[in-house]
């Protein structure tokens, strides 16, 4: 399960309920109709643009990632000509102008930005900073999204007001806004967990290496650097509350594995450190130590980051459901 989900959408439209004076015909000679087919080109699009969220929640499978990444591509692609073809309704251009705007920037988002998050996606794990990185793209890429999807919503707003008409939204529309909102807070939220995990990944990463080469001094530059960082990750994992006020697993979690790494830094791998200074003429009581200490990581960093990845797992498909329409 990807623990990198991405979040976009072009405003939440609504459809205009007609007034009693009103007469639908099939071409735009009355503005709820006008309305009308501007939100459904909105509405397509958005699910495309969830089953693409979906699929990046619920599986690793790069290969239909893109492909659903594709799919707003082409959808987009689709609705911008429509609309391209659409007059303005009695010379009244501003909502089908921000609509049209609004795709364009998507459009562009998803051929561009998210091109660039899913490079990123490849560096994200060489250090900290490139996972930083990472996250920042999509939520710059998102916050476009956001921008403009707002602008045609106050443009929808002053379309009806201009020919008196009454906004609703049916129930699928609410059932979509409650999708974005568990998408966008579950984003946010593991963004910051995952953050704090992750920056001791890289130390712990140098521990290991250090030990399987039994070179002392690397060991020991590691081991400091495993504890300043877990040091900082508990700090932010103490900032974090409960997710939705109630839920700590995942954090919970994710600080049960950072507070297994810094007592492990402050304890066992001191006291490693200290054998493999005299590693060549260690006595049989320090064998039996040295063993220990590597018994009891092994054993314990794997109940440990078990533990995480379940919680984290549990996380995303717990409050990110599957996209079904």
């Amino acid at each position: 399960m990807s623990l990198f989900t991405r979040l976009s959408f072009v405003g939440i439209l609504t459809a205009a309920t007609i007034q009693a004076q009103a007469q639908a015909v099939p071409t735009f000679t009355n503005p709820t109709d006008y309305n009308n087919y501007i939100v459904n080109e909105q509405r397509l699009l958005l699910k495309k643009n969830l089953r693409y969220i979906s699929k990046s929640a619920h599986s690793e499978n790069e290969r239909k990632i893109e492909s659903r990444r594709l799919d707003v591509v082409k959808q987009n692609e689709l609705s911008l000509a429509r609309l391209a073809k659409l007059k303005p309704f009695e010379g009244d251009d501003d909502f089908k102008d921000k609509a049209t705007e609004a795709l364009y920037q998507q459009l562009k988002v998803y051929s561009e930005d998210y091109k660039n998050v899913d490079f990123l996606a490849a560096t994200r794990t060489r250090s900290y900073e490139n996972m930083e990185q990472y996250y920042q793209a999509m939520e710059m890429a998102e916050a476009k999204l956001q921008a403009v999807g707002d602008s045609v919503d106050a443009a929808q707003k002053r379309f009806a007001k201009r020919h008196k008409l009454t906004i609703s939204k049916d129930r699928e529309m609410d059932e979509l806004d409650k999708y974005i909102a568990a998408v966008s807070a579950v984003n946010a939220y593991q963004h910051k967990v995952y953050l704090a995990q992750f920056r001791i990944e890289k130390a712990n990463a140098r521990v290991s290496d250090a030990m399987s080469a039994q070179d002392v001094a690397a060991f020991a530059e590691a081991r400091k650097q495993l504890a300043e960082d877990a040091k900082t990750a508990q700090a932010a994992l103490s900032a974090i509350p409960a997710f939705r006020g109630k839920d700590t697993q995942y954090r919970d979690a994710t600080r049960s594995l950072v507070n297994f790494y810094a007592g492990l830094a402050a304890n066992q791998f001191l006291k490693l450190e200290g054998l493999l200074d005299h590693k060549d003429s260690l006595s049989k009581e320090e064998v039996k130590e040295f063993n220990g200490y590597i018994n009891y990581y092994n054993a314990n960093s794997q109940k440990f980051s078990q533990a995480y990845n379940q919680a984290a797992n549990n996380f995303q498909s717990t409050y990110i459901p599957v996209f079904n329409d």
